[in-house]
């Protein structure tokens, strides 16, 4: 949902407000805004590449993995839960997706891959919850 100031933000899953977020506006601003980054990544590569992450990702890893799903038509969580969520990890240049279930994870897995990011599915030891890691891609 946009920021307070307006600007345009990935939702990274369990926002509070995402009913007003929804709709054929959040679809053309979440296409723009993934335009930008592969114009960026074009821009900004040494050899122009698309497919491959940017330094901007890689400083904003949250936001970047959370625009790649957003973009691919996946589903943030809403207050209720089901959907995906991003979350920093203490791993450097690692992000953990969760998701409501195994079908979902795969999907978010294929989804980062084709984005130029690699993931791995893991289980939390105390939880059992299983999730990705997922960090870009350097070559």
């Amino acid at each position: 949902a946009p920021s307070p100031g307006g600007v345009f933000a990935a939702r990274v899953g369990g926002e509070e407000e995402t009913a007003a977020a929804d709709g054929p506006g959040r679809v053309r601003e979440v296409h723009s805004a993934w335009q930008g980054l592969l114009e960026l990544r074009r821009m900004t590569n040494p050899d122009g590449a698309t497919e491959r992450p940017c330094g901007w990702e890689r400083s904003h890893l949250v936001q970047a993995a959370a625009l790649a799903l957003e973009a691919a038509g996946h589903r943030p969580a809403g207050p209720d839960g089901d959907g995906y969520r991003v979350r920093a990890t203490p791993q450097p240049e690692a992000v953990a997706v969760y998701g409501p279930d195994a079908g979902a994870l795969h999907a978010c897995a294929a989804t980062l891959e084709r984005a130029g990011w690699q993931a791995g599915e893991y289980t939390e030891p105390r939880t059992r919850t299983r999730y990705l890691l997922a960090s870009p891609r350097r070559v």
